[in-house]
């Protein structure tokens, strides 16, 4: 499985410094709109370990 957010948090560990804050702020704001528009998916409890958003209910 692969999800935008995942390649968003890979380029996250792999910017300096400077622009992994700038995106960070970008991202923190992506992450609150998702959690809002989306419910928890208690069938994909266990890919929280990937990343929280895979545990959110959305069309796929």
């Amino acid at each position: 499985m692969n999800d935008a957010r995942d390649d968003l948090e890979w380029a996250m560990r792999h910017l300096p410094p400077g622009a992994e804050r700038d995106l960070g702020r970008l991202i923190t704001h992506i992450d609150e709109e998702l959690e809002r528009r989306t419910l928890p998916e208690p069938n994909y409890i266990e890919l929280a370990t990937s990343g929280w958003w895979w545990t959110r209910m959305r069309d796929r």
